[in-house]
């Protein structure tokens, strides 16, 4: 997971990639400390790029993604927000979701199917 103040470089991110995990977090939020670790070792087992906007550092990130609390893990596939984890992260749904975009990512076209 990569740690950026550049929303920008997010933001394009979120455009240019298929799948993209973004981590908000505040520095004296003693939830975040618990989260972020456990969130970089589930990200081990996927292929998504993730960023980790810190709120305090990079303000505008509140706006940007209209959050209102601390700690938040935003899915993004194909530019649009499929999943908010918020405050208290249920890991069994993230992993869920993780799974089903995996899943999604190896799923063969219609045309493919019938080309062999």
């Amino acid at each position: 997971m990569k740690k950026t103040t550049d929303l920008s470089e997010v933001q394009m991110a979120i455009q240019n990639m298929e799948t993209v995990v973004v981590a908000i977090s505040m520095p004296n939020c003693s939830v975040c400390h618990a989260v972020l670790p456990q969130l970089a070792d589930l990200l081990i087992h996927y292929s998504f790029p993730a960023y980790h906007l810190d709120a305090y550092e990079t303000p505008e990130v509140s706006g940007a993604f209209q959050v209102f609390t601390s700690p938040v893990i935003l899915v993004f596939h194909h530019g649009k927000e499929i999943a908010r984890h918020a405050r208290f992260i249920r890991f069994e749904q993230l992993k869920k979701n993780f799974d089903q975009l995996t899943d999604a990512d190896e799923s063969r076209s219609y045309e493919s199917l019938f080309s062999e």
